[in-house]
């Protein structure tokens, strides 16, 4: 009689193959997302955003994210080995982020910033202590000075300097900068959730079909005894 692995009799009687499909494809929805805010935080970091953001959401960005990465490919691992073991080590994990991860992301949402006065003060401080910094970011915005291009302008006469000539002030395209990377690392996050709650319900879903189904494993004729999840089970 011909041997019936675990994963066949799984699938033919347990029906997960598209639950598993779901489950990879959600697990890999995560692992982008993730991708995506170790990106942004490390790009963060190299640009001129440090200066006004700060370095500990950056470095925040790049923890959070390549966690994410790491237990979205235990899942994606979950699912190919079909081991019920790793089914209930990933899904704990996953839960204690998704709970770590939401309370961050409404604290981001709901939380009031004034950005107006945060950019206020760090431009005040390089204006004192670093124009070269002023330089760069007048020619990297093509802006003069913060709210107009007589105000704490880098050149004093940078909106008729040659290689300036920039007639707003600054304040506007760094507000802009400002909300469009907290714009993207909530959508990002919100997308990241999602992807990571349906697929824990897939893998809460796929972790009991393999208990209920490898009982009736145990007695099918021509079974492989080799099986990883029976030796775990002995």
């Amino acid at each position: 009689m011909a041997t019936t692995t675990f994963g066949e009799y799984l699938d033919r009687l347990g029906g997960t193959s598209v639950l598993r499909v779901i489950h990879m494809t959600m697990n890999g929805i995560a692992a982008v997302a993730g991708t995506f805010l170790v990106i942004m935080g490390t790009t963060s970091l190299l640009d001129m955003f440090k200066t006004f953001g700060g370095t500990s959401l950056p470095i925040f960005s790049i923890i959070l994210g390549s966690l994410v990465v790491l237990i979205s490919l235990v899942g994606i691992v979950s699912s190919i080995k079909r081991s019920q073991y790793m089914f209930g080590t990933y899904s704990g994990l996953l839960t204690l982020l998704v709970l770590f991860q939401l309370v961050v992301l409404l604290v981001i949402w709901l939380r009031p910033y004034d950005v107006e006065s945060r950019l206020t003060d760090v431009w005040e401080r390089l204006y004192k202590n670093d124009p070269d910094s002023i330089r760069y970011i007048e020619k990297d915005l093509k802006c003069c000075g913060f709210e107009s291009p007589v105000d704490m302008a880098v050149p004093d006469n940078c909106a008729t300097k040659k290689h300036y000539g920039f007639s707003t002030g600054c304040i506007t395209p760094l507000q802009f900068q400002w909300h469009h990377r907290r714009n993207a690392a909530l959508w990002a996050g919100f997308t990241m959730v999602g992807a990571q709650i349906i697929a824990l319900v897939m893998g809460a879903e796929l972790g009991r079909r393999y208990r209920d189904v490898r009982q009736g494993y145990q007695r099918v004729p021509g079974r492989a005894e080799g099986s990883p999840l029976l030796r775990a089970n002995a």
